[in-house]
C-alpha cells in the first residue's frame, strides 16, 4: 500500500468509527472489546508509523496525527494521546485543538503542572478560548491555586455567560474552599441553563452526598444515570451512598457497575475493597486491592490498604513488603511512615518502629500521634528521658487539638516517667 493509500484508508477508517468533535472528558473510557475494525485501525496506524519519518512534512500528516491522538484519548490511551500530540505539535505548533486536548490528557492522568503549560500555549494563539480558560482554571483548582482558577472562570463566563463546564468548575471551586452550599447554587444553575448537562449533576449528586442529604443525592443520580446509565462516577457515587446508609449489598451492586465500565480506574476498587474490609471479608477486600494496583502499580494508597489488610489478616511480613513498596514510591508520605512504624512495632521492632514514627513527624509535624508512638518506643527502648520529652511536646499538640482524653494519657505518663 502506497502513501496515498495508506492515509486514504485510515481517513475513511476513522471517519467510519471515531467521532470528531469536542472531547467529552466524563466519555472517555478504555476500549473493553476491541472490534475488528478497530484492530484495523490499529494495524494502520502501525504502517503509518514506519513511513512517518519519510512523510512528516506532508501537509496531510499533522491532521491524521491529531486524528489518532484524540482516538486515543479518546479510549483513556492517554500516554499514546500524548506521544501523538507531541508529534503533531512539533510539526504544526498553531494547533489550538491540539495544544487543548493535550492539557486535558494531562490533567486526567493527574499532571496538572504539565496540563497548564500546554493550555498556556493554546491560549497565547487563541486568547478567547473559554474551554482552555475552564480546563486552565480546573488544573489550577487540582494544583491550590484558588484565585488563579477563579479568575479564568470569571473570564471563561465572561465570554460565555452560560458555558456549562464553566459554570460547573464554579462549583467545584466554591467546593474547595469549603462553600458548600454556594457550589450547589453553581451547579443548580449549570443544570437549569443546560438540563442534558451529565457532569453537573453527577458533580451535585457527590455534593449532596457530602452534605449528608441522602434523598437529594439519589433523585439527582437517578435522573443522570436515566440519561446515561454507563457514567462510572455516578454509579459509584451511588455505591457510596448506599454504602453510608448501611446497604452493602446494593453499594456492591453500583461499585461492580462502575469497576465494569472504568476497570482501570484504581480508586474504584479500592472503594470495593474498603466495603468489603467494613465487613471483615478480608481476603475479598485484598483481592480487590490488588486489583487497584494491577490497574495502577504507582498508586500509593492501594499498596497501603492491601498492607493494612494483610495485617488484619495476621500476616505480618506481607503488610511490611506492601508499606515498603509504597514507601519507595513516596518517601516522604506520613501516613505510610507511620503505618509501617505500626507493623515494626507489632513485629517487636522497635528501633525500626522509632525510625518510622521520627520520619513521619519530619513529614507532619503538626500531627502527635506521630510523637505519641515515638515516645512509647523510646519508654520501651528504656529510653525514659527522651521519651518524657516527647511527651511533653505531645501533650501540648493534643490540648491544642482539643483532644482531652490523648492529652490525660500523655500527662499521666509524664507523671509516671517523673
Amino acid at each position: 500500500m502506497n502513501t496515498d493509500e495508506l492515509l486514504e484508508s485510515m481517513t475513511t477508517k476513522l471517519d467510519q468509527q471515531i467521532p470528531q468533535g469536542e472531547i467529552i472528558p466524563e466519555r472517555i473510557r478504555p476500549v473493553a472489546i476491541m472490534t475488528r475494525e478497530r484492530r484495523l485501525i490499529g494495524d494502520l496506524e502501525r504502517d503509518f508509523q514506519k513511513v512517518l519519518d519519510t512523510i512528516k512534512y506532508d501537509e496531510r500528516v499533522p491532521p491524521m496525527l491529531t486524528r489518532l491522538a484524540d482516538m486515543h484519548l479518546r479510549e483513556a490511551n492517554y500516554g499514546r494521546a500524548i506521544i501523538l500530540y507531541e508529534m503533531t505539535l512539533g510539526l504544526d505548533s498553531e494547533q489550538v485543538s491540539s495544544w487543548v486536548n493535550m492539557g486535558l490528557a494531562y490533567l486526567l492522568v493527574g499532571d496538572p503542572k504539565d496540563s497548564i503549560s500546554c493550555l498556556g500555549s493554546a491560549l497565547a494563539i487563541e486568547p478567547e478560548n473559554a474551554i482552555a480558560m475552564v480546563y486552565l482554571a480546573q488544573a489550577q483548582l487540582r494544583m491550590g491555586e484558588y484565585e488563579e482558577c477563579n479568575k479564568n472562570l470569571d473570564r471563561a463566563l465572561h465570554i460565555s455567560p452560560d458555558h456549562p463546564r464553566a459554570l460547573l468548575v464554579k462549583g467545584k471551586y466554591f467546593r474547595a474552599i469549603g462553600k458548600t452550599e454556594v457550589a450547589v447554587t453553581w451547579l443548580k444553575r449549570a443544570i437549569q441553563n443546560h438540563p442534558q448537562f451529565l457532569p453537573a449533576m453527577m458533580e451535585l449528586g457527590y455534593v449532596y452526598f457530602s452534605l449528608k442529604h441522602h434523598e437529594e443525592a439519589i433523585a439527582i443520580l437517578t435522573d443522570a444515570l436515566a440519561m446515561d446509565s454507563e457514567q462510572p462516577y455516578a454509579l459509584a457515587t451511588m455505591g457510596d451512598i448506599h454504602f453510608e446508609l448501611h446497604d452493602p449489598e446494593t453499594a456492591i451492586y453500583y461499585y461492580d457497575k462502575a469497576i465494569s465500565i472504568k476497570f482501570d480506574d484504581p480508586e474504584l476498587w479500592i472503594k470495593k475493597g474498603d466495603l468489603h474490609r467494613s465487613r471483615k471479608s478480608y481476603q475479598q477486600a485484598s483481592n480487590s486491592y490488588q486489583k487497584a494496583i494491577n490497574a495502577n502499580p504507582e498508586y500509593v494508597k492501594a499498596w497501603v490498604r492491601n498492607g493494612m489488610v494483610m495485617l488484619l489478616m495476621h500476616d505480618e511480613n506481607t503488610a511490611l513488603e506492601y508499606l515498603n513498596t509504597a514507601l519507595a514510591l513516596e518517601p516522604d508520605n506520613a501516613e505510610v511512615a507511620h503505618q509501617r512504624g505500626l507493623i515494626f512495632y507489632s513485629l517487636e521492632k522497635h528501633e525500626d518502629a522509632l525510625n518510622d514514627f521520627d520520619k513521619a513527624f519530619s513529614v507532619e509535624p503538626s500531627n502527635p500521634m506521630h510523637l505519641y508512638y515515638r515516645a512509647l518506643m523510646l519508654e520501651i527502648l528504656g529510653r525514659g528521658d527522651e521519651a518524657k520529652r516527647t511527651w511533653v511536646v505531645a501533650q501540648h499538640l493534643f490540648s491544642e487539638m482539643g483532644d482531652v482524653t490523648k492529652a490525660a494519657e500523655c500527662k499521666a505518663r509524664i507523671n509516671r516517667l517523673t
